[in-house]
């Protein structure tokens, strides 16, 4: 079987991460390297494989003769690069958020549609064996009554572009935005959404225009409900992110989407179940679109639901702006 001839865009820490378990795989030829930092395109070449460099992507797509794309780019800076890879053939692996609009995200993903490629968007806590156990006992949402109470939570100054809300969007957007997709993947679209968003810890840091703590509430047709609180005011060195999940007589705390204690309490005589796996989920993102390219079938996670995902955090931020509730629920593409 003929390797897939595959770049990465954008060479930062996350790139980093997909291009090691890239390197592993038998299916993948890593052959292009595009970061506007030059110099970490070349550095990226010489850890990864060998691979001609670009500053910018379209002479890469033109030139290259590629069959698959990772976009790892910052938020800011993504613009017509989706649309120069579906002209060209290419499928796409895309880091979340895919846009800071809707109206970009819907752009993408009609050239999507309109072109055929396949596209997997990177939200790897939907391949946890725990959150899939769940979602597997869960099913269809309609008409479940279920209730999520979510945590993201660390305590770093990130880059300058995170801390500039015009550039990353916020943390909700940005970070937290894993834990927005999960209340889709378990509870269905929303109907409605209420954020509260401040900036408690970081007032006095020049150029720090996100929120450091945001407490969101999504409202579901189905009955159901989820809370999802995030901050940049917590333990340093640590990124926390884990949630709970109540059912009618089960309950389901997560440290990780791997990991889960699951609580069953419909009968007179409760149990406790351990949920427990080492699954490398971005490995099983990338085997997943490998094989969707392969068997000519929809990835798992197709860029629709990173569309809906984002009009989700943007409808949070717009609440948190205009301090009322915002309905949801605007097309995806057409």
């Amino acid at each position: 079987m003929k390797p897939l001839r595959t770049a990465i865009l954008g060479c930062g820490s996350i790139a980093k991460r997909h291009a090691d378990i890239l390197a592993t795989l038998d299916d993948v030829r890593l052959v292009g390297y595009c970061d506007q930092n030059v110099a970490a395109a070349q550095e990226f070449a010489k850890r990864s494989a060998p691979g001609k460099v670009y500053e910018h992507w379209e002479p890469m797509f033109a030139e290259l003769d590629l069959d698959l794309v990772y976009i790892c780019l910052p938020p800011f800076a993504h613009a017509d690069e989706v649309a120069h890879a579906c002209r060209h053939g290419v499928h796409i692996f895309i880091e979340k958020p895919i846009a800071l609009t809707s109206e970009l995200a819907r752009g993408m993903a009609r050239d999507v549609s309109r072109s055929g490629v396949k596209c997997q968007v990177g939200f790897m806590y939907r391949f946890g064996e725990a959150a899939l156990w769940l979602k597997e006992r869960i099913g269809d949402p309609a008409g479940a009554r279920a209730f999520m109470v979510a945590r993201y939570s660390c305590n770093s100054l990130h880059s300058s572009w995170w801390r500039d809300r015009a550039r990353s969007g916020g943390q909700l957007v940005e970070q937290a935005i894993h834990l927005l997709d999960l209340a889709r993947f378990f509870l269905g679209e929303p109907e409605a959404v209420y954020s509260s968003q401040q900036n408690l810890f970081h007032a006095e840091v020049e150029g720090y225009t996100v929120e450091d703590a945001s407490a969101t509430v999504i409202r579901f047709p189905s009955t159901s409900l989820a809370v999802v609180a995030a901050t940049n005011g917590a333990i340093p060195g640590r990124w926390d992110c884990d949630w709970r999940i109540v059912l009618p007589g089960l309950t389901a705390d997560f440290a990780d989407p791997n990991h889960a204690t699951i609580h069953s309490t419909a009968s007179a005589w409760p149990s406790v179940t351990t949920l427990a796996s080492e699954k490398n989920m971005y490995r099983a993102l990338t085997l997943d679109l490998l094989e969707a390219i392969r068997q000519d079938r929809p990835p798992a996670v197709p860029i629709e639901e990173g569309v809906r995902a984002l009009a989700l955090a943007l409808a949070a931020t717009l609440s948190a702006q205009q301090q009322t509730e915002v309905r949801t629920g605007a097309p995806v593409a057409g």
